[in-house]
């Protein structure tokens, strides 16, 4: 769910979505109330949205979809229904008219990484599969008249790592691909070396960018408002589909005008209207101060339509979009291990309480087998707040466990 936030509301992923992976219930663990592109290419006129595939979507975004089949992504043991349940659908919806937009996550490459790792002899023919299935929306967008100004974005919300799992730092854990497809685009490019070159590291091709700066990217290339509480960078490179200088700068500029409603939030003591002190500028104290100075920089570039204008834009938004994504992750890691720790030990105890009390008190009403399941449960439930998988679908682990325990309790009754 974090990332899929990202992907689509610009915004940064915190511990607080984790937290509301507990509360299903609750609305503020969807998106339905938060800005994002989906909502607003709904918004626009005609806007119908179809999604197939993962049914996190269908979680996030409660009765934003017209059209929908989705599928649980738990049962990491399948590889092939879970794509089919998707591939079914793209031969008539391409032929439709009645949508503006089509969401197809496909979970086949990721379970077959969470189940035998990246180096698995199932992972070249799904992603030879996958291919086929690009390839057959290519065709179509290029022969149909009614798809010809259509966007294919092809994407991933995470990578893995060796062994297949996902959630840590690595290089290819945090290094998803991302490619925006278009016939339009013969207009602009002569295209990219295929295979690419040699990287000078892991994942580094031919141009990297942060998932956030999707959002504005879609918003600018299909014609709807910005997310609010976006922090994404419109990419540079898609500029050249617009001709005119103007344009592109009004896109630069809405980018801009859009983060600058967040830092009048974040930094309240700053006016960004005002000028600021020169010296202020040549030695700033602050990230506020050097967030205004460059602001103060991009806007003067504009009011003379300097040819630095749009480079300027472009420096101030990532630095913006740099000191925002730091201070919504900085976390004090002091208090988040205190808290780990005194959490572990009160497990522990617990366990430790029970047992005894178990062994010394054999005929009494909580006899050693429920200290023994107290026990297993405990230990076992904590080990799956290290996956977020896990945390996403925990109702499964409170399934399997109620019905082991309910299981054993008919056991022992026989005995």
């Amino acid at each position: 769910m974090p990332r899929v936030k990202a992907m689509t509301t610009g915004s940064i992923p915190s511990f607080v979505d984790v937290i509301l992976n507990f509360a299903e219930s609750d609305t503020t663990s969807t998106l339905a109330d938060q800005d994002s592109w989906p909502l607003q290419l709904s918004l626009k006129t005609g806007g119908r949205l179809a999604m197939y595939g993962d049914d996190t979507w269908l979680k996030l975004f409660p009765s934003l979809f017209f059209r929908s089949d989705g599928t649980t992504s738990f049962f990491v043991s399948d590889f092939t229904e879970v794509d089919n349940n998707v591939t079914r659908h793209v031969s008539e919806e391409l032929q439709n008219t009645d949508w503006n937009g089509i969401i197809m996550h496909y979970l086949g490459l990721d379970h077959i990484g969470h189940k035998s790792g990246p180096n698995s002899p199932n992972m070249v023919p799904k992603q030879a599969e996958m291919d086929g299935i690009v390839r057959q929306i290519y065709e179509e967008m290029t022969s149909a008249a009614h798809l010809g100004s259509t966007l294919l974005v092809l994407c991933g919300d995470h990578g893995m790592n060796d062994a297949g799992n996902h959630g840590g730092s690595a290089p290819g854990e945090t290094s998803p691909a991302l490619v925006f497809i278009s016939p339009k685009f013969m207009n602009v490019t002569n295209g990219l070396p295929c295979p690419s070159p040699e990287p000078d590291y892991q994942y580094q091709y031919y141009t990297t960018v942060e998932q956030s700066d999707i959002v504005p990217t879609l918003a600018g290339l299909l014609g709807f408002p910005i997310p609010l509480n976006n922090l994404g960078v419109f990419i540079p490179g898609l500029l050249e589909l617009w001709a005119h200088r103007d344009q592109k700068m009004a896109l630069l500029r809405a980018n801009a005008e859009q983060i600058l409603v967040i830092l009048r939030q974040a930094y309240r003591g700053i006016s960004f209207d005002e000028e600021p002190q020169a010296d202020s500028c040549a030695m700033p104290d602050s990230d506020g101060t050097l967030i205004h100075c460059k602001w103060t920089v991009a806007r003067h570039a504009q009011e003379k339509s300097s040819p630095e204008a749009s480079k300027a834009l472009l420096e101030f938004i990532k630095l913006a979009q740099s000191k925002l994504s730091s201070a919504a992750a900085n976390y004090d890691m002091r208090l988040l291990g205190l808290g780990t720790g005194l959490t572990a030990l009160s497990a522990i105890a617990s366990s430790l309480s029970l047992l005894r009390f178990g062994f010394s008190n054999p005929s009494s009403q909580l006899p050693l087998d429920s200290s023994l399941w107290f026990l297993f449960v405990t230990s076992s439930y904590g080990v799956t707040m290290f996956a977020s998988s896990y945390i996403e679908e925990e109702h499964h682990y409170w399934h399997w466990i109620g019905s082991m325990w309910l299981f054993w309790l008919y056991l022992t009754r026989l005995v």
